[in-house]
């Protein structure tokens, strides 16, 4: 970029985080949600204590069917009670239960259920506020901020559960996890009070539901629904393949490295496309992410690990702006008392393409990293032909 073009980035970051309360509501649900990448390596740390990676798998499964069941059902109760309840009410069950796994109380598969099914719905929350926070004009430069510093969440969260499990043994990984939780729901609630107290509170629908039924079967919602879930699928199928391009055929603690380099280019890519806010269609966002994997479907299969780590940080620079543009389409077309549910829902699409794409991508790899690369490249190709719309839509 340009020097110019460097400014006017950082003058439209600069707005969106001086919106009233929106830098304070944002860091708050990335506390909120850092147990997002806490749990799984908490439990793994908790469950080998005594058992097998084997019985983690089965924890970590529960739970995230859990986590998948209460994405729209949370979600739809907090556009109908209000926000503020259903966040306070969720998250302290959800800690309670995570301090149940922690403490061993109860059998660990239905404790991980419940877990899961009490996960507070802070992510549709805060995405639903999100353009009241930070108004019509910035509200794409709003979500590219807030898809891109959501990587934090999975950089620091794995982090911060290993000094904890290093300091005070495997199970505080887990307590810490519960608190944050509780620290980040109450400082993103006592955050949109101040500025939005409508989204706060939440808004009932004289309905019943009729209207929240209709919004969800409308085309738009559902190719939208569709994008969500060939997305995680296409990052899941990746990261395994990564993994195995880098590694052979046992995981080295080494690939994390171009994990995090992926990371890295979703954060440049995220800054990138949120400065530079236009009409985007969906579609294109895929075809640019297929490009990223099929460059690292080339370096995988030319070999090298200098090649792989360049690519990897390049495909990551397609990652972010595909999920802004799903999450500011869908606040376009699901605004009101509705918008909390409907990013439950996408919620809830992403996690069942993630869990297809880990199981998949686990299958694949056995086969060729190539492979499974070359079928996640063909995976986003066809997402975006399927979310096509018949006249794109400023986002």
């Amino acid at each position: 970029m340009r020097s110019a073009d460097l400014r006017s980035a950082a003058d439209r970051y600069l707005a969106v985080l001086r919106r009233p309360s929106l830098a304070l509501a944002l860091v708050a649900s990335l506390v909120g949600r850092m147990h997002e990448s806490m749990i799984a390596f908490g439990v793994i740390l908790v469950v080998t204590t005594d058992g097998s990676y084997a019985d983690a798998g089965w924890v970590l499964a529960a739970y995230g069917a859990g986590g998948i069941v209460a994405a729209p059902l949370a979600a739809r109760l907090a556009d109908r009670f209000g926000h503020s309840a259903v966040l306070s009410l969720t998250a302290a069950g959800h800690a309670g239960a995570v301090l149940a796994l922690a403490g061993g109380v109860g059998p660990v598969v239905p404790v991980a259920v419940v877990a899961g099914l009490l996960t507070p719905p802070l992510t549709p929350a805060f995405r639903s506020t999100l353009p009241r926070l930070a108004g019509e004009e910035l509200r794409l430069t709003a979500f590219a901020l807030e898809s891109t510093v959501q990587e934090v969440v999975f950089i620091a969260g794995p982090v911060v559960a290993a000094a904890a499990a290093w300091l005070a043994g495997p199970r505080a990984a887990l307590v810490v996890a519960a608190g944050a939780t509780v620290v980040g729901v109450a400082g993103y609630l006592v955050a949109v009070a101040r500025v939005a107290p409508r989204e706060a509170d939440g808004e009932c629908t004289p309905d019943g539901g009729s209207g929240r039924r209709e919004l969800l079967a409308t085309p738009e919602v559902l190719r939208l629904m569709v994008g969500a879930a060939g997305f995680l699928l296409v990052l899941s199928v990746a990261a395994v393949a990564i993994v195995a391009a880098a590694s052979g055929p046992s995981a080295s603690a080494g690939a994390g490295i171009l994990l995090g380099l992926s990371s890295l280019g979703s954060v440049l890519g995220g800054l990138w496309f949120g400065a530079r806010p236009r009409v985007s269609a969906l579609p294109r966002r895929f075809v640019a992410l297929a490009c990223g994997v099929a460059a690292i479907g080339l370096a995988a299969a030319a070999g090298g690990v200098v090649l792989l780590a360049v690519s990897a940080l390049v495909y990551g620079t397609t990652i972010a702006p595909v999920g802004t543009v799903l999450f500011g389409r869908l606040s376009q077309v699901a605004e009101g008392s509705r918008a909390t549910e409907a990013f439950g829902w996408m919620g809830a699409a992403m996690g069942v393409g993630g869990v297809l794409g880990d199981a998949g991508g686990g299958w694949l790899v056995t086969a060729s990293p190539v492979l499974a690369l070359a079928v996640a490249a063909g995976v986003a190709l066809v997402t975006g032909a399927l979310v096509r719309e018949r006249r794109p839509s400023a986002v």
